[in-house]
């Protein structure tokens, strides 16, 4: 049995990450605003992200529900994210850009250090993998929040990846799933035009099915995962996968 600890299973690839990985005859821990399955291996801990106090005892005491010597490997998937607001940097409020860094950034950050002080002494593989997203990478318009909070996940796990290259049973992935059919984009398409100047662009995947569906990515990253020990690089992108 191998164990998965996913933020955001509620829907989208969260969702299909979590859903697989049950199929698979694993356990999984979520952390979600509801809880999207109910069965023995599934433990969904109700928490808000962008509030990190009390975490992590509520981690600890869902592990106690968990036969750990039965573990034969531990999958953390960052998956949590928010798009918004996507507007000028101008409009953007504090409480906005806190919320938006919370989630995006920082609770991603603190669960990968609860995870590894919680299983420091435990020698199985352990995977630790940030979900990305082109906008890691290049500007996109009025999306300055989510382009920073992408970037600064990626070289998170960069440092990550240097920082224990030495550990042998460690991994650290940066996963980008490339642009799929979830509430996210829904999002994204409801946007106006004078606020976001590459809507058309976005609605145009939608309308011309290019737009890709979770299942597909959560099963071409898990088959990333099946075998730890054979995962050798930090970046992956789902076009070199399908």
């Amino acid at each position: 049995m191998q164990l998965f600890i996913i933020t955001g299973t509620t829907r989208g690839l969260g969702f299909s990450l979590a859903e697989e990985a049950l199929k698979a005859g694993h356990f999984v821990i979520s952390l979600s605003r509801e809880s999207a399955f109910k069965m023995p291996s599934f433990i969904n801990i109700k928490h808000d992200l962008t509030k990190i106090k009390g975490l992590d005892k509520k981690f600890l005491t869902a592990l106690k529900k968990i036969d750990m010597k039965k573990v034969k490997a531990i999958h953390l998937i960052n998956n949590a994210a928010i798009i918004g607001p996507i507007e000028s940097a101008e409009h953007f409020s504090l409480e906005q850009i806190d919320t938006h860094m919370q989630v995006n950034v920082v609770a991603p950050m603190y669960l990968t250090s609860l995870v590894l002080k919680t299983f420091k002494k435990k020698k199985c593989f352990q995977t630790f993998t940030n979900i990305s997203s082109g906008a890691a990478v290049r500007t996109i318009p009025a999306w300055s929040l989510y382009c920073s909070g992408k970037a600064g996940l990626r070289m998170f796990t960069d440092c990550l990846a240097d920082d224990y290259k030495k550990t042998n049973n460690l991994r650290f992935l940066d996963f980008s799933p490339g642009v799929m059919d979830t509430n996210m984009q829904a999002t994204i398409r409801k946007q106006k035009s004078k606020t976001f100047s590459r809507l058309d662009d976005f609605k145009q995947l939608k309308e011309k099915n290019l737009l890709l569906s979770a299942d597909k990515v959560a099963m071409a990253l898990l088959e990333v995962l099946k075998d730890p020990k054979a995962i050798d690089k930090t970046h992956y992108d789902i076009k070199d996968l399908l």
